[in-house]
């Protein structure tokens, strides 16, 4: 499982989500649902790229908690 993080973008009113495993994957959509669903597909996507190019999948680095102040 990796992590992913969702902000969200007042200014256009989306919202974007990323992962601190993977630079240059990323996605954007008008709910968090929609940003999170493009992200899965976007990963689906590139690990297709890996695998055509004979390279491994990377293992999830990351761990995400939360605390409140």
């Amino acid at each position: 499982m990796y992590a992913v993080v969702i902000e969200y973008d007042p200014e256009n009113g989306s919202y974007g989500a990323t992962s601190p495993d993977f630079d240059n994957v990323f996605a954007i959509g008008k709910s968090e649902a929609e940003a999170l669903a493009r992200f899965r597909n976007a990963l689906e996507g590139y690990f297709d790229f890996l695998r055509e190019e004979g390279r491994p999948i990377p293992a999830p680095r990351s761990t995400v908690a939360t605390i409140a102040v």
